[in-house]
């Protein structure tokens, strides 16, 4: 909304919103282009690289990590519902769980996990019952539904992963500043050395990658997976032995 604003105020100027996330920030993104195609805000676009989750689970499952079980992602699942899960565990049953944020919502959830799989009697678990309902946010989904459509998108260790990608409607073409100023996006190239896509795919632990620890810190991050605070490599930095 900020960008619109500053769109509104700046006539003279395009302004170009990044849009990134998965389907809990995409819901506003969509938001935004909705409100500029009614109020006819036409310096206004959208660099979309927004994901979704399911269809990346489902490619984890049919990959070579061995999947013992997911706790599923409570923001995420607050917008599409623990249904949209469904068809996903129906193909392959691991044990599952959607978690909260509080240590309380976490520990539920690990708990749940390790029941199910010590018992070998995998469920669907949703440990966030507070937030997340079986259909979601259904605005949202519909605004989601409206503004974007299912594209393949390349993931950092899996690839490219068929309608696991966002992308702006033909008919909000206007908003996509990708076609409105004919973006050349460059290929990703991997730090020399650097294994993210391993660690984040669980094929490896951070300190089985040679930079970890070494070159590659939190003060000089060199792949992604240590670049942001949430990665895996910087928590087990902070956290790990």
């Amino acid at each position: 909304l900020d960008a619109l604003e500053l769109a509104r105020n700046n006539i003279d100027k395009e302004i170009i919103f990044l849009g990134v996330g998965f389907e809990t920030t995409a819901p506003t993104i969509a938001a935004s282009i909705d409100i500029a195609s009614r109020q006819s805000i036409s310096n206004y676009s959208v660099l979309c690289a927004n994901k979704v989750v399911p269809p990346a689970l489902l490619a984890l499952l049919s990959g070579r990590t061995e999947i013992d079980g997911f706790i599923l992602p409570g923001h995420v699942s607050t917008i599409i519902g623990s249904e949209s899960y469904t068809p996903i565990f129906e193909k392959h049953p691991v044990a599952c769980s959607i978690a909260g944020f509080e240590p309380s919502d976490m520990l539920e959830a690990i708990y749940e996990l390790a029941v199910q799989i010590s018992s070998g009697d995998p469920k669907l678990h949703n440990s966030y019952r507070r937030v997340v309902t079986a259909n979601g946010n259904i605005k949202a989904k519909a605004l989601l539904n409206r503004i974007f459509e299912a594209s393949d998108a390349e993931w950092r260790g899996i690839g490219n992963i068929p309608e696991s990608g966002l992308s702006i409607r033909d008919e909000f073409s206007s908003y996509d500043a990708a076609k409105k100023f004919n973006v050349t996006i460059e290929e990703t190239v991997e730090p020399a050395g650097c294994r993210c896509g391993e660690i984040l795919t669980g094929n490896i632990k951070p300190a089985d990658c040679p930079l970890f620890g070494n070159n590659c810190t939190p003060s000089h991050p060199i792949g992604a997976c240590m670049v942001s605070s949430e990665g895996t490599c910087a928590a087990h930095f902070k956290y790990g032995s």
